[in-house]
């Protein structure tokens, strides 16, 4: 048995070509190519490739999280570690919770080796709109409100890890 719980359960239909991890299609796709887009959307906006990376994230990391939380009965503490353990074992880096505080609606998280900074290459800002987005969507299921991240650190800029805060965004009707 392998170590990572996703290999573990993914299944692939031949006929159609479809991978699915509990009933949910995935494609596996190297950082590289999401990378790719991103520097091209950037010749054209900057803004626009990370608003474009983040609206994707988003909209993913609020699907899984509200359906495995659902799913599995999750608390919101095991949401986080699930959503956390399963950015780690798809290969987007090690997630490791900083602070978790449901009252004040604030997640911090820490992503140590971002698959996404690392074929990024050198940065002068945060590159990691996708784990924004996700992290973005999963506490706003987590907290019931819209909420978004910001990549206060981030290793395409020389940092050591890339370090999210998120909290409730200034528009609070949740989108999914």
């Amino acid at each position: 048995m392998n170590q990572n719980s996703i290999i573990d359960q993914l299944m692939y239909d031949p006929a159609s070509g479809a991978l699915t991890y509990r009933d949910v299609r995935y494609l596996l796709i190297r950082p590289e190519t999401i990378v790719g887009f991103q520097k091209t959307i950037e010749k054209h906006s900057r803004k626009g490739a990370r608003e474009a990376l983040f609206q994707g994230g988003y909209r993913g990391g609020y699907l899984s999280a509200k359906k495995y939380k659902e799913m599995q009965n999750l608390s919101d503490n095991e949401t986080i570690n699930f959503m956390m353990t399963m950015g780690a074992e798809i290969g987007w880096g090690s997630f490791q919770l900083i602070e978790y505080d449901f009252e004040n609606q604030r997640l911090k998280v820490r992503v140590k080796n971002s698959a996404f900074a690392e074929a990024y290459g050198d940065s002068t800002e945060g590159v990691c709109h996708l784990i924004n987005g996700v992290l973005s969507g999963l506490a706003t299921v987590l907290f019931a409100r819209n909420c978004t991240a910001s990549e206060t650190e981030c290793l395409a800029r020389g940092d050591t890890d890339c370090v999210f805060h998120v909290n409730e965004s200034r528009d609070s009707n949740m989108s999914g």
